[in-house]
């Protein structure tokens, strides 16, 4: 009796391993991620942020049989989930571990990315499970202008007891808005002469987070000879440029501002027209008559008079002998 006893402990034994054996090894899950915005298109201001909706999906990668007798059954679940937590002592009731997945966010030094949470629990009993995280976008100010980064999204589960470690990840794509930023210094009063040249210099600098190209407009002023050394600029981020402006006045101005505009435009050309524009920067530069060109006109009217008196004189002396004469 006692011999039959182990037989029967013997086989049933074997037959176990043999029935349970496909289920006992390891079980994979995977990660995936729906995104509303793969790529945000239109750049972000300094000024506003930007928020993604993320849904982090989980699932286990288990057929219809294994998941009746992983979660079904007692001998199944200790199998699948071991003494995780004390589950050992939890099957009776039926009481399953959740899934703890992690995320984390990998971005550029010069952005903030944060997620309104950075773990989720799924329930591994469910075929199919999800959960919505938001991710909120702000970049600094030396964010670098209509270059395109991306931001990742990483999550993972560290699996447990028969339940392997999985890990996923999604790429977001941006670029931060074109600031601009232009500062433009020059001497903004003159006197000079008229009917003469005068150079004036100005300086330009690019205190924005791109390089860009400055175009120079100038309002036309009647009767003035006005040109600029160059029309169009390229400034690096934190150079600053020297340029001269010519001017020649007519001979009777008076006192005459000069509007300048400084148009920037960003020197990436891969992007939408209206995402390269800057802000403008306006200068009004004033010049006075120095009043040099009416002392002359004084002058040569006093030179004038003095010549036509002394032939007035002489002549009346010539006129004084001939009559004298006779």
């Amino acid at each position: 009796m006692r011999k039959k006893f182990i037989f029967l402990i013997v086989i049933g034994s074997y037959l176990t391993f043999i029935l349970f054996a496909p289920f006992v090894c390891a079980i994979s899950s995977e990660i995936s991620f729906i995104v509303n915005k793969k790529e945000i298109e239109e750049p972000i201001e300094l000024s506003k942020s930007e928020e993604i909706f993320i849904n982090v999906n989980y699932k286990l990668k288990i057929g219809t049989i294994q998941k009746l007798f992983y979660f079904h059954t007692r001998i199944g679940r200790v199998l699948m989930f071991g003494f995780f937590k004390g589950y050992f002592f939890k099957y009776l009731v039926r009481q399953l571990p959740k899934a703890n997945l992690t995320l984390s966010v990998d971005k550029p030094d010069w952005c903030e990315a944060e997620l309104n949470k950075y773990a989720v629990e799924f329930n591994y009993e469910q075929g199919l499970v999800d959960e919505e995280v938001i991710l909120t976008i702000n970049v600094n100010d030396n964010a670098p202008a209509l270059q395109k980064n991306e931001i990742k999204i990483i999550a993972n589960d560290e699996g447990v007891h028969n339940i392997d470690e999985t890990s996923n990840s999604t790429n977001i794509s941006f670029m931060a808005a074109y600031i601009s930023n232009i500062l433009v210094e020059a001497e903004l009063e003159h006197t000079i002469p008229p009917l003469k040249k005068t150079i004036v210099p100005i300086n330009i600098t690019n205190n924005g987070n791109g390089e860009g190209i400055v175009s120079i407009q100038i309002l036309d002023q009647e009767k003035w000879n006005i040109t600029l050394e160059q029309e169009d600029v390229v400034i690096g981020v934190g150079e600053e440029k020297q340029i001269m402006m010519s001017v020649k006045p007519p001979k009777d101005f008076d006192n005459v501002t000069i509007n300048l505009t400084f148009v920037p435009l960003s020197t990436v050309e891969d992007v939408n027209h209206s995402y390269r524009q800057g802000n403008n920067v306006d200068l009004g530069i004033t010049f006075l008559n120095d009043g040099s060109l009416k002392d002359e006109d004084e002058l040569d009217i006093t030179t004038i008079l003095i010549i036509a008196i002394v032939v007035i004189i002489a002549l009346i002396i010539v006129a004084f002998i001939l009559k004298k004469k006779e």
